[in-house]
């Protein structure tokens, strides 16, 4: 018969338990040792998930597979006598035990009845009678290895694990085969071969299936419909079987079990043995690993704090989508370790890292992520907490940057420490979120832009914490790919990354250019992130005092310190909206231009917006908290140019005239000259008081402030030489073309005093000249297209 494909109806990924009976389904059809004539009732069988089932390509066939379950299925040894309740001591239940330790038990049953049998002659040569511990506990685990046949080895090392540092328990079965007071192996054997109620699958003397166990198997297999389940219970493995509140329409309910589910959910979880792996691969002391098994993280599944993370562990299901044997599945079981920057996953977060950068064993489609939790008393359930694909995500690599002297690594620390305020805690635990989407396979800039303001949050509170910033150190220097995959193309983020790239030198091959630069290396603006946090390092708050030169790149530094507040006079960000913050920074970089002795005004950056996007900012249509939130995570990163987006009609907004006419003043000299509306040895100072003048404010509706500051610019820009033809209107006359009124009418003085500080192209410069100081003179440059 050719082997032809067999859905398994009833095996899911979800709950635990349906996946673990998948896996058992494959491990007992090509296992020798599980056949009452000792070979595999399928050697080639092969599984693998689909459509959220598990398919098996099998020459049995659907009448075959359940033939060898019902006839031929020789159960594992499953034991565990160093717990309570498995049936070897006194005051433990023998409903399963009793039949199954008997001389006459039928030959299905007798590898697992001598495994009872060496195991209880270990116990008396050990003198014990109750339940070990400590010490006890595991020389009875070591005896039992080195005596129990092989059939049994699977569960045990599935069960624990004996290392230098002791017992180690995997979170999948609990503390060695049991959860709380619930003992897995000997519910096995009352799930075999009970006598009582409810009854086993099969007679333990002539091994014949109970008159209900086909139609129970085909439920467990097929889903075929099926009444009367048992009413015992399953542990953590499903918790929706496992009874109590909220569990049917009467708000509660017993638990219901198809005895064969559990049967094979733990003949599954005899596939994921444990080992005892290198701590970071070192040759350090060994310590118990289980495949697939780190510790619980809040990231990516719901509002649950850092210092609420009291689950037992996570547990990340392995899927594949080509069919495999099980010997191949077993393999890559073996070697499921989740690796992420060389170092072996500890938790939820750095296994989706593992994940996302193939770190994990190659060959499987996808990853059920389990969580185990605490129900009540001692017992937990297995909570499924999403899937992720195997897939390679951009974003991974993105992350790299945060591992720079372990900064990552210490603000989680910092985030689970219980005595720090619950903002830091909350901040920490949005950044763990961002970066769990951020690993997904598909990268959006949406999910970019997240992990930039929850780093800015994180920065801010540190910034302003002097035990924070004991344990951690300002952000490390991010790529500039950050920037790229976050540009959305929205005026918020085209603003918040020109302004972040302020103080940086832009990427020129002028001579000019570099004759400038030469002339004011060591005497450098601050870098924007200096606005925001205090930094040392001075002059350049943290940034290499290098310059560029015909194509090579200023270098940033990738380490920065915090500096105390009050050597800190550049950090003027406040808690204030976005506006007044603007403000303050740009009056705080023209009074740093008298400070440092600099040879320009302060107002380069190595990025910068579109007018249409000055336009917006003036507008109103645009959203201050996002900008805000986004230039403080873009503070640490690199600059990036963008692309030109085309004269799309979004992008084709004009700036008032007002705007037009005061940004030339709050220009750089060296772009204005490029520009050329001064000589290149000129200066076009800002007239003292015109910050404050609009920064002042007020709701006049008649503009008064805005055409006062407008008029000392044409006074301003007359004095070096660069006039205007509108310089003549008198006061509160109207312009050319905009009918009557004041020239700053609509527009609120403050917010064009904040518009002052936003970078803008030298071509966008060119643009507002020739609106405003127009010259059939200069160049022929003067376009109103932006690159």
């Amino acid at each position: 018969m050719s082997a032809e494909p067999l859905t398994l109806a009833g095996c899911s990924p979800t709950p635990l338990a349906s996946y673990l009976k998948a896996l058992g389904v494959l491990r007992l059809l090509s296992s020798p040792a599980n056949h009452v004539a000792g070979e595999p009732a399928d050697p080639r069988v092969r599984g693998w998930w689909e459509q959220e089932r598990f398919h098996l390509r099998t020459t049995l066939g659907r009448h075959g597979v359940t033939e060898f379950f019902l006839h031929h299925y020789a159960p594992s040894p499953v034991i565990a006598p160093w717990n309570g309740g498995s049936g070897f001591y006194a005051k433990d239940k023998q409903a399963g035990f009793g039949p199954m330790s008997s001389e006459g038990v039928a030959k299905r049953f007798r590898q697992f009845s001598t495994a009872i049998r060496v195991a209880s002659e270990t116990l008396q040569q050990l003198g014990l009678r109750t339940r070990p511990a400590g010490t006890a506990k595991a020389e009875l685990v070591g005896m039992l290895r080195s005596r129990l046949s092989e059939s049994a080895l699977p569960w045990l090392d599935a069960a624990l694990v004996l290392s230098a540092e002791g017992l180690g328990f995997p979170q999948l079965l609990g503390t060695g085969g049991n959860d709380g007071r619930l003992e897995f192996t000997n519910n096995l054997m009352q799930r075999l071969v009970s006598e009582g109620r409810p009854p086993g699958l099969f007679d333990s003397s002539s091994g014949l299936p109970s008159p209900a166990a086909a139609a129970l198997l085909d439920n467990a297999l097929f889903d075929a419909p099926i009444w009367g389940l048992s009413n015992v219970k399953i542990g953590q493995f499903s918790p929706g079987m496992a009874g109590g509140p909220n569990t049917t329409t009467g708000y509660e309910g017993n638990p219901t079990v198809n005895s064969w589910d559990y049967v094979l959910m733990l003949e599954g979880a005899a596939s994921f043995a444990g080992a005892a792996a290198r701590r970071h691969q070192s040759n350090a002391a060994a310590r118990a690993s289980f495949p697939f098994t780190v510790g619980v993280s809040g990231a990516g599944w719901g509002g649950v704090e850092a210092t609420d993370e009291s689950g037992r562990g996570e547990f990340w299901a392995p899927m594949w989508n080509r069919p495999a044997r099980f010997c191949e599945i077993d393999a890559l079981f073996s070697e499921g370790r989740a690796v992420t920057n060389g170092r072996t996953a500890r938790d939820g977060l750095e296994f989706a890292r593992a994940v996302a950068t193939l770190g994990v064993s190659r060959g499987f489609s996808e990853f059920q992520r389990y969580g185990f939790f605490r129900r009540a008393g001692n017992s937990h359930y297995a909570a499924a907490l999403g899937r992720r694909s195997a897939t390679p995500s951009r974003g991974a690599a993105l992350t790299v940057d945060l591992d720079t002297g372990g900064w990552i690594n210490r603000v989680r620390r910092l985030g689970r420490e219980k005595n720090h305020p619950a903002s830091i805690r909350r901040a920490v635990k949005r950044l763990e979120d961002a970066l769990f989407e951020l690993l997904s396979p598909e990268v959006s800039h949406r999910s970019v832009s997240a992990v930039l303001v929850a780093i800015g949050r994180v920065a801010a509170w540190v910034s302003s914490s002097p035990s924070g910033q004991e344990v951690v150190a300002p952000p490390p220097l991010l790529s500039a790919e950050w920037l790229r995959r976050a540009d959305d193309g929205s005026a918020e983020f085209r603003i918040a990354a020109a302004l972040a790239g302020l103080g940086i030198p832009s990427r020129t091959s002028d001579d000019a250019s570099d004759v400038r630069a030469m002339r004011t290396a060591g005497h450098q603006a601050p870098p924007m992130a200096a606005h925001l946090a205090a930094l040392t390092n001075a002059p350049s708050e943290g940034f290499e005092a290098r310059t560029f030169f015909r194509g090579r790149s200023r270098r940033l530094r990738r380490h920065r310190a915090w500096a105390a507040a009050s050597s800190a006079p550049t950090a003027v960000w406040g808690r204030g909206g976005l506006i007044a913050n603007m403000i303050a920074v740009l009056e705080r970089r023209l009074l740093e231009e008298s400070i440092r002795g600099l040879d320009d005004k302060p107002l380069g950056s190595a990025g910068f917006a579109r007018l249409s996007d000055a336009a917006a900012f003036l507008s109103g249509d645009f959203d201050d908290a996002r900008c805000s939130d986004l230039l403080a995570g873009l503070v640490w990163a690199q600059p990036a140019g963008f692309p030109n987006t085309g004269d799309t009609p979004h992008l084709r907004r004009v700036p008032p005239f007002a705007y037009s006419a005061l940004k030339p003043i709050f220009s750089t000299n060296e772009d204005l000259a490029v520009a050329g509306a001064i000589p290149a040895d000129a200066t076009m100072p800002v007239p003292p008081g015109l910050v404050r003048l609009l920064g002042a404010g007020g709701d006049e509706k008649d503009g008064r402030t805005t055409d006062r500051a407008v008029r000392a610019a044409f006074v301003r820009a007359r004095s070096s030489g660069l006039a205007s033809p509108f310089d003549a209107i008198r006061s509160g006359g109207p312009l050319p073309g905009s009918g009557s009124g004041r020239m700053g009418m609509g527009i609120r003085p403050e917010r064009l005093a904040a518009a002052m500080l936003i970078p803008i192209s030298t071509m966008g410069l060119r643009s507002l000249l020739h609106r405003t100081y127009p010259d059939p003179s200069r160049d022929n440059h003067t376009h109103s297209r932006e690159n």
